[in-house]
């Protein structure tokens, strides 16, 4: 069983079991390939093609990959304002544009940093998407890889860098499954969070829920644990 991320003088430690440090080392591998699969290519005048942007792919590789784990217990954004806020045609017709991701899982994965939904916030959206959108998903990627890395070996030992990217690795994963599970709202949260018993997991949605409880938990006590370090 998970023990909690502890503050030591070694560093940030967790006690994780082989099969523990092996489901969240696919989970983070599968998020890796979620940013990749979901990859766009920045629309205007230049790059557009006759057929229109990439449209997004059809297979859900993060659905399958929970859906095939098997139980746990088995062994094994930029500081200054983009072009067109304020002024919405920007650099003109030419500006680089890019959609949001159909996908409700990238979408939490990577924002919009321009919200509204008249048609000049829409277009100083799209254009912020742009010129951000690939250096949002390459840090994410980074921090993912990271994690994976520090998960070969028990117990888990983190220094602070690591620390706080590994905590950004598990809340990723945790936009990605509470897209899937649908938490929108507080009382979807208390539903999903009432799943406890792995035992009883009998179908793709519960056991998500078991995985998006085990990732909170442990995100939980890995910020626990660098709170400890804040200075008074």
């Amino acid at each position: 069983m998970a023990r909690a991320f502890k503050s030591t003088p070694k560093g940030f430690v967790a006690d994780l079991e082989k099969a523990e440090r092996r489901l969240l080392r696919t989970l983070f591998k599968d998020v890796i390939q979620l940013l990749d699969v979901g990859q766009e290519t920045p629309t205007g005048a230049a790059s557009e093609s006759a057929s229109g942007p990439s449209s997004e792919p059809s297979a859900d590789p993060f659905w399958d990959i929970v859906s095939g784990l098997g139980p746990l217990g088995a062994d094994d954004a930029s500081a200054g304002e983009p072009a067109g806020v304020g002024n919405p045609t920007g650099a003109g017709e030419d500006a680089p544009s890019r959609e949001a991701p159909q996908d409700e899982a990238l979408a939490r994965l990577l924002p919009p940093g321009v919200h509204g939904d008249t048609a000049a916030e829409q277009a100083a959206a799209a254009e912020f998407r742009a010129l951000t959108e690939d250096g949002v998903r390459r840090a994410k990627t980074a921090d993912l890889q990271r994690s994976v890395a520090a998960l070969q070996v028990n117990p888990v030992v983190l220094d602070e860098e690591q620390a706080i990217a590994f905590s950004r690795a598990l809340n990723d994963v945790r936009l990605v499954l509470s897209a899937r599970l649908g938490i929108d709202a507080d009382e979807d949260a208390e539903r999903v969070h009432a799943v406890d018993d792995w035992s009883a997991a009998k179908d793709v949605e519960s056991y998500m829920a078991l995985l998006y409880n085990f990732t909170t938990w442990l995100l939980e006590t890995l910020m626990l644990a660098l709170s400890t370090r804040l200075p008074d």
